[in-house]
């Protein structure tokens, strides 16, 4: 009876060592070496278990699904219920052409990849269940989104809205675009368009941005103490400077006027002349301190902004480079920080889209928390900038983003593009005491900022402050 008693002990022994070392292999396959199984041409397996996965949902702030998945027998397909509004956002999921937008960025909570979080969904993975992926709640207003994509239009072109005091994005709209439900079948089409769907001009897109960039200039002017609103310049319609010249738009001489003026009219030969005694090395470090020539922390892919290194320029650069033209190239998306910065007494939130990401059950993964990103300026120079960024609108070139009862701070940009009319911009934010939006629109080839992206802000400011009459 001893006898047999050892032998069950050392057999009992046997099987949990053995169940052990299973435990311990599907551990680390499931686990550990799981992205280098997952990641050779030979290995099918990977396509046909995301097949078989329910990824997660794509919610808007208000509520509108943007992205779910249907079954078909044993698989599932992915479906846009918003279509082209939300398509630069979501981005697209294929097992096709693969993925794009937050289907890529988040792919690992969509699928439920990206850890587990109890001992149940340990088990489920262990035994090769497919548990359904993790849903997105995002900050996006959808109606806002159609209310910007409506101002824009069939315009080329992209419009940002945040809320400058946590980062938050309210909209973000592009076109062209194109609709994720139709992508497979129409592939071609859409990656072959001329005008380029597949790009989010918004985030990815680099533009000349024209007197906008006078926000940073401005920035760097009044932060180093070299100028105040009240300083005083000759404003030619010309200026000539290291054997070039830089001009007024429409060739308009001001006399002598005051820096605020300058910035409320939007003065090249003013604005020329700081960047000259500021220097190249201040002009890029002030752009830098906004984030320029960095990269932006987002949940979308995006574009770095860029300006030329000081040692780059000669005078000339640098003074084109003041007034917002050149080789400085910027997202919209940067531009609204720009602008934030203004708003939010001279810090920059970081700017986000992914509210949080949750189990099915509303278990949350994890839950985002604005954050500060960047102190660019003092509160005393936002509060010079933001006034004089009102006097645009009031009395400026900005006049077209007047809304009665409330106000409005921005500033106009028409950049010169070589071919074809200039690119509009209009960046602003409101109400001015208690800013609530920042707006960044350009529409490309679309004029004066101050006759095209100015009018469509204001039905974004008013929409969102329910000033729409």
């Amino acid at each position: 009876m001893i006898r047999l008693n050892k032998r069950i002990a050392r057999l009992g022994i046997v099987f949990i060592t053995a169940f052990i070392l299973l435990i311990v292999n599907l551990t680390y396959m499931q686990f550990i070496a799981s992205a280098k199984l997952t990641a050779k041409p030979e290995n099918i397996r990977p396509v046909l278990y995301e097949r078989r996965i329910e990824r997660g949902t794509i919610i808007s702030a208000d509520g509108k699904v943007l992205a779910t998945s249907r079954k078909q027998d044993d698989s599932y397909t992915r479906v846009y219920p918003e279509g082209e509004l939300a398509a630069h956002i979501t981005g697209f999921y294929s097992s096709r052409y693969g993925r794009a937008g937050l289907e890529l960025t988040y792919d690992d909570y969509l699928s439920g990849q990206s850890k587990v979080s109890s001992p149940d969904d340990y088990m489920k993975r262990l035994l090769g269940e497919e548990e359904p992926g993790n849903d997105l709640t995002l900050t996006l207003d959808m109606n806002l989104q159609s209310i910007a994509s409506k101002a824009l239009g069939l315009r080329k072109g992209a419009i940002v809205v945040l809320d400058p005091k946590t980062g938050a994005v309210l909209a973000l709209v592009g076109w062209p675009r194109f609709d994720p439900n139709t992508l497979d079948d129409k592939w071609k089409s859409i990656a072959e368009n001329p005008e380029g769907a597949l790009l989010n001009r918004a985030t990815q897109g680099r533009f000349t941005p024209g007197s906008s960039f006078k926000i940073v200039t401005a920035a760097a002017a009044i932060e180093s103490g070299a100028v105040t609103p009240a300083t005083v310049y000759e404003a030619p319609a010309q200026l000539k400077i290291y054997g070039g010249k830089v001009s007024n738009y429409g060739n308009k001489g001001f006399g002598r006027i005051s820096f605020e003026e300058a910035f409320i009219k939007s003065v090249n030969t003013v604005f020329a002349q700081v960047g000259k005694n500021l220097g190249g090395q201040k002009l890029v470090d002030a752009s830098e301190a906004f984030g320029i020539n960095g990269e932006i922390p987002f949940d979308l892919p995006t574009a770095k902004s860029s300006v030329p290194e000081a040692s780059e320029m000669d005078d000339l650069e640098v003074a084109w480079m003041a007034v917002g033209q050149g080789r400085a190239a910027v997202s919209p998306l940067m531009m609204a920080l720009v602008g934030a910065a203004v708003a939010n007494d001279g810090e920059i939130m970081q700017p986000y889209l992914v509210v949080k990401a949750s189990e099915r059950d509303g278990t949350a993964v994890f839950a985002r928390e604005p954050r500060p990103w960047l102190c660019p300026i003092s509160k005393n120079t936002a509060a010079v900038l933001k006034s004089l960024m009102e006097q645009v609108v009031a009395k400026g070139t900005g006049k077209s983003a007047q809304i009665p009862g409330v106000r409005v701070a921005g500033k106009t940009g028409t950049a010169e593009v070589g071919k074809g009319e200039p690119h509009a911009w209009f960046v602003g934010f409101a109400p001015v005491d208690n800013p609530e939006v920042i707006v960044a629109v350009i529409v490309e080839n679309g004029g004066t900022g101050g006759s095209t992206a100015a009018p469509i802000a204001k039905q974004i400011i008013a929409a969102l402050l329910g000033k729409n009459h």
